[in-house]
């Protein structure tokens, strides 16, 4: 199987979060996997932020690991719990050398047998709900695209955990889901609609127009065009406000 297939796979697996054998016990530890399979990070421990606050450790796949888990967590100190809390990628291409900024869990850790890590916060809409350590036995750490990968596939597990529901979804539940979807497309086209006629625009530039100032304002889309319809924003607003590099490839909006 390529590596293609591999995450296809993989991302299928995680955000399939209906399926019937899926629990967050299940989600964590599917996570840790693909993480060793697409990265090859010699051991990988996933953890989430329990209601009191602290981390609990949700999936490791092998028992150094858990030990190093459970060893930062009652120690209060390491990379995994700084990416949790700073809401940031932690990068340790060597531990050995870490010892100043974690004096007790970076020496643990390389009498684990680790070398280097990369902590990575699990998050969704930029609230941190865990974190996932990827764990190797050589210094150095992995390649900026296999850090990358291993972070979408984290986002894509925190979205799928706090979706997951204890009860089976019920058939009018998704298509009530679909009815909401159809609805929120209308919206945004009549809000693409309300662009191109103040503005002066084709559909296709009012659509780049509403897709940019949301991204520009780190809105969701269908919250623009909400805000649109319901005269909340004005359309010359949104025109207006879009960076001038944006505005550029734009008809001026008419007097």
């Amino acid at each position: 199987m390529g590596r293609e297939q591999q995450l296809a796979e993989a991302l299928v697996g995680l955000a399939d979060s209906f399926a019937d054998d899926i629990d967050p016990v299940v989600l964590a530890d599917r996570l840790a996997r693909n993480c060793v399979e697409l990265t090859g990070v010699d051991a990988v421990g996933v953890l989430a932020v329990s209601s009191r606050g602290d981390l609990r450790t949700m999936a490791v796949t092998e028992e150094r690991a858990a030990f190093l888990e459970f060893f930062q967590l009652q120690a209060d100190e390491g990379p995994c719990l700084d990416a949790f809390r700073e809401g940031h990628r932690i990068d340790v291409p060597d531990l050995e050398g870490s010892a100043e900024r974690w004096p007790v869990t970076a020496p643990f850790a390389v009498r684990c047998g680790y070398r280097s890590l990369h902590a990575l916060p699990l998050r969704v809409h930029r609230q941190s709900v865990g974190a996932v350590n990827l764990l190797l036995r050589r210094p150095g750490g992995l390649t900026a695209l296999d850090v990358e990968l291993a972070q979408a596939l984290a986002d894509v597990a925190a979205v799928a955990l706090v979706s997951w529901r204890p009860e089976a979804p019920r058939a009018t539940d998704i298509s009530n889901r679909v009815q909401v979807a159809l609805a929120a497309k209308a919206t945004v086209d009549m809000a693409i609609g309300m662009l191109a006629e103040t503005g002066g625009l084709t559909l296709e530039e009012a659509r780049r127009a509403l897709r940019r100032y949301a991204e520009h304002h780190h809105a969701r889309l269908t919250d623009i065009a909400h805000g649109l319809v319901r005269r909340a924003l004005r359309p010359d607003t949104v025109l207006a406000g879009l960076p001038d590099a944006d505005r550029a490839d734009l008809p001026p909006v008419p007097d």
